[in-house]
């Protein structure tokens, strides 16, 4: 009984470490294959777009993609203090496994809410406005603030241990460099799609790396899929039964 009970064990082993190899192949593939590419001319389409003074995008045709830099404006949210405007993320904690002595509590960062008002960007001479705008990405070397949760379930981020819905806010304060890019608002000014913390230059090589990031995560891929189908089966041939 058994032997029969250690075969079904490795041969359900063998059968895993076959479906996750597979699966690291294909997801390897599409990284590298697909959205890192793309990712890579959707960097060089940026890199190309013009640079504007508020004059410019004033001028601007409703409708046209608009990247400018400049001091964001804004009033302070009663939320979080000094924050203009803030994406809010949870600290989710999945406990461990009572089976397995050796696991540990998993958390993962979960998207709540954006929250852009609407805003100006101080480019000088001019001042932009930002309108408000849903499904904004924020990026860059933005303010972040922590409000802790007491609850009991923890789980390790970044070397910090956080309890279960504790939230994280990332944002802009007033006058912070900020790089826009968005679109050409037909009632005038800009709607925003991305609010980055930091110049042109940087803005434009972060996009770079993010195409990078892709390949090589899509190449760490493919290389593990081979060590994955490898180790399932040695599991399954020198595995101890259990008794």
């Amino acid at each position: 009984m058994n032997l029969f009970r250690s075969m079904r064990e490795r041969f359900g082993n063998l059968f895993g470490a076959v479906i996750g190899s597979i699966a690291l192949l294909g997801c390897g593939l599409l990284f590298a294959l697909v959205f890192a590419p793309q990712q890579k001319l959707e960097a060089r389409r940026i890199e190309r777009l013009p640079i504007m003074d508020a004059e410019t995008v004033t001028s601007a045709t409703d409708g046209e993609e608009i990247l400018i830099t400049g001091r964001v404006e804004g009033d302070a949210l009663p939320e979080v203090r000094e924050f203009i405007a803030y994406a809010l993320e949870v600290w989710n904690v999945t406990p461990a496994d009572a089976d397995d002595p050796d696991d540990e509590p998993n958390g993962s960062w979960e998207d709540v809410k954006t929250i852009l008002p609407e805003l100006k960007l101080n480019m000088g001479d001019e001042k932009v406005p930002l309108l408000s705008a849903e499904n904004v990405t924020f990026g860059g070397a933005l303010h972040e603030e922590i409000v802790r949760s007491s609850g009991n379930l923890s789980a390790e981020s970044e070397g910090e241990w956080l309890a279960d819905g504790t939230q994280r806010y990332k944002g802009l304060y007033f006058g912070d460099l900020t790089t826009v890019l968005g679109v050409k608002a037909s009632i005038g000014g800009v709607i925003p799609d991305e609010l980055f913390a930091g110049d042109r230059v940087t803005f434009i090589e972060s996009q770079h790396e993010a195409a990078k990031g892709l390949l090589i995560a899509g190449v760490s891929m493919v290389v593990c899929s081979p060590v994955v189908l490898v180790g399932g089966i040695l599991s399954a041939i020198f595995g101890r039964r259990r008794r």
